[in-house]
């Protein structure tokens, strides 16, 4: 009992520093192994934040590269398009000039000749209300609706125009240049008529006009009205005056006129010239243009 007393406080003394030295140590234990796990996290989040901005770079420069291929298929993509496109055009104009009759712009009138086979592709017959007389008139399909609004604008404006011939075949030109050399000799007959083969009415395309007044004689026909209005509009429909005074070809002939197309026709009034003056390579450029649309006034 007296050892206790006397050694019992040193003892709960060294019992309690060593408590406290072993927690002290364990505590050291703990915060070094937390300082090394602390490093290695420190670590770890260091790596995968250079891990996932490595990848965020490799991501956008994907990006980057998607968006230049986006690019350069948009321009392919456009490039096609307008090569298709110009294909498509270039088919169409093809399939227009292919399926346009080209005697119908050629120089004729002693110039180049039609065979007695040459019969337009596409006939119509003229409604009687734009016909002098009674008879029954063709004239080329594609180009009556043109025809048709020009002697609709001319009725319109107080010129009363009618067509008394258009259409005329091989074989009709023939019979009427006969008669003509019969009744006026061949001389004359040759200044005001073209032999078979040679008239712009074996086309289909052209007209002789007259008015009520001037009938069937044509006489005066230069001083009506209705020639004042032709010469001021008729190329707004297509048609130009094949044999204006002073040509090379037959005598003036102020009521005939020829469907050349809107195009050309207005080429030709707006520069004062003459289609039989015209280089034909030149003339045929307008092929394509033939039956475009009357353009709004």
């Amino acid at each position: 009992m007296t050892i206790l007393r006397t050694w019992g406080p040193w003892i709960g003394g060294i019992i309690l520093v060593a408590v406290v030295a072993f927690g002290g140590y364990r505590y050291y234990l703990l915060t070094k192994e937390l300082q090394i796990t602390k490093s290695d996290l420190a670590s770890t989040t260091a790596s995968l934040t250079i891990a996932a901005q490595q990848q965020s770079d490799a991501l956008t420069n994907e990006q980057s590269k998607n968006a230049q291929l986006e690019a350069q298929l948009s321009e392919l993509n456009n490039s096609f398009g307008t090569q298709i496109s110009s294909l498509s055009t270039t088919v169409g104009t093809l399939s227009k000039l292919a399926s346009t009759d080209p005697e119908l712009l050629e120089k004729y009138s002693k110039v180049f000749f039609l065979s007695e086979n040459y019969v337009p592709a596409k006939l119509s017959n003229i409604d009687p209300s734009y016909v002098y007389g009674i008879k029954t008139l063709q004239f080329q399909s594609d180009a009556l609706p043109f025809l048709t609004a020009m002697i609709d604008a001319s009725r319109a404006s107080g010129a009363d125009l009618s067509v008394i011939s258009s259409y005329r075949s091989f074989g009709t030109q023939a019979i009427l240049k006969s008669a003509y050399k019969v009744t006026y000799g061949k001389g004359t007959a040759n200044a005001f008529s073209a032999d078979q083969g040679y008239s712009e009415h074996q086309l289909g395309t052209a007209v002789d006009l007259t008015t009520k007044t001037v009938k069937d004689s044509f006489t005066g026909f230069e001083k009506t009205p209705a020639n004042t209005w032709l010469t001021a509009n008729a190329y707004k429909y297509g048609f130009i005056l094949s044999y204006p005074s002073g040509n090379g070809y037959y005598t003036y002939e102020p009521w005939h006129w020829r469907f050349v197309g809107v195009k050309l026709a207005a080429m030709l009034h707006a520069e004062n010239q003459n289609f039989y003056t015209l280089d034909q390579r030149t003339i045929n450029a307008y092929l394509i243009a033939l039956f475009d649309p009357i353009q709004p006034q």
